[in-house]
């Protein structure tokens, strides 16, 4: 869509690839940005997406990116992609990635998902935006090689037609832009050289954190279904239905979060896990902030050396610590400030920043995996701003070229 000549378009275009459930693409869409499609294997994450954002050109059924070999294929053309951004799987770059790995055994440095990055590369050579997002966990600043490997690939000289990039990175932590939770993530951005500017990072912090309690206390309080100690299963499988909030917004955050849902409408995916009688017990001895060495020895069932935070109740007047997929294994490290339980998705969704419109489309345990995978929108938001002021900067002053040009030919 343009306005005002072909080269004034309404608004940024934007493929989100490794798009996961779409917290980048939500993100960018808020900062005033138009989502061509996301790309994904994961089926949940598809669906999700798809869901979410129903008037996006691409609708590709889920599928590893290295089996799209041909790009022109998808129908969207050089040009036509201002923004690419994503976020390569990262296991292989975190800390509890790489001790996991260690412990099985397996070769972290030839590891597939090293190179994952290098697909990023492929597409930002075929489609040339104006500027790249790339997203990863803080600990990739650390690796000084694959940085400088990430680097060398995106600014390199003018080569077959590629213009090669001005590349930098920044570590933001998403407590810093609105998001209740402390996160460090890494950012790599990238600005076609032909544009001859520096890439740009937010600048802008609010002046103090978002707690989990301003995040959460309006949504219905929840009781677990109790399930005995020898059970293996994880309960009973559990229906989503719209639940009716518990009251009346009751901070600034919780009004941002609700702001598109209409009069009478109530919140989905405010679902938790079930929980055996012992784990409810402990979470009754567990103060806010309370880990499980803090637990008495007598109810300890694991190594205190190993599992010292396999526990972990949430502060109420603070932002959560880092939400990861592992809360679809179990969510012990997320148990509710106030309730003796695990958060809901709906409380991993909030504290990831997730407005109550946006639905995930899964089993609960992948709901948790889909929102601890996920970019904070709030964040994605602030790093989009300055590079969509950016482009219409840049989409103004070819506009005005190509009129210069236009009255030259007149003339």
């Amino acid at each position: 869509m343009t306005e005002g000549g072909a080269n004034c378009k309404v608004k940024p275009t934007v493929l989100d690839i490794f798009c996961g459930a779409g917290g980048m693409s939500l993100g960018f869409k808020n900062a005033g940005c138009q989502i061509l499609g996301g790309i994904d294997q994961n089926r949940y994450a598809v669906d999700t997406h798809h869901q979410n954002f129903p008037t996006a050109r691409l609708k590709l059924a889920p599928q590893d990116i290295r089996d799209l070999r041909k790009l022109e294929q998808l129908g969207l053309n050089p040009g036509e992609v201002d923004i690419l951004v994503g976020g390569p799987p990262c296991q292989v770059f975190s800390r509890v990635g790489i001790g996991k790995m260690k412990k099985l055994g397996r070769d972290i440095e030839s590891d597939h998902r090293n190179f994952l990055y290098k697909e990023f590369v492929r597409f930002v050579a075929y489609y040339k935006p104006l500027c790249f997002v790339m997203e990863n966990v803080d600990n990739l600043a650390n690796k000084e090689e694959t940085l400088a490997k990430i680097h060398e690939d995106f600014s390199r000289n003018q080569h077959k037609g590629y213009p090669g990039y001005k590349v930098d990175y920044q570590v933001l932590d998403a407590s810093e832009f609105g998001v209740p939770q402390k996160r460090m993530r890494l950012f790599i951005i990238g600005i076609r050289s032909d544009l001859e500017v520096d890439p740009p990072f937010p600048a802008k912090r609010v002046k103090y954190p978002i707690s989990v309690g301003e995040a959460i206390s309006d949504l219905p309080d929840l009781k677990p279904l109790v399930m005995p100690l020898k059970t293996r299963s994880s309960g009973p499988k559990q229906k989503d239905a719209e639940c009716p909030y518990k009251c009346s917004p009751q901070s600034p955050y919780q009004e941002k979060m609700r702001k598109r849902k209409k009069e009478g409408e109530g919140v989905w995916n405010h679902l938790c896990r079930s929980h055996n009688d012992k784990d409810i017990l402990i979470f009754e001895r567990l103060h806010q902030g309370g880990k499980y060495r803090d637990i008495p020895e007598e109810m300890m069932r694991y190594r205190v050396d190993i599992f010292d935070d396999k526990y972990k109740r949430l502060i109420w007047n603070e932002p959560a610590w880092t939400l990861t997929a592992h809360m679809r294994k179990d969510g012990l490290a997320y148990i509710h400030p106030l309730q003796n339980r695990s958060i809901s998705v709906r409380e991993a969704a909030r504290i990831q920043s997730f407005p109550d419109d946006f639905v995930f489309y899964a089993p609960m345990t992948r709901m948790f995996e889909l929102v601890g995978n996920s970019v904070p929108p709030l964040l994605a938001e602030a790093v989009a701003k300055p590079l969509v002021q950016l482009i219409r900067s840049y989409q103004k002053e070819q506009k005005s070229a190509d009129f210069t040009r236009f009255e030259g030919t007149l003339n």
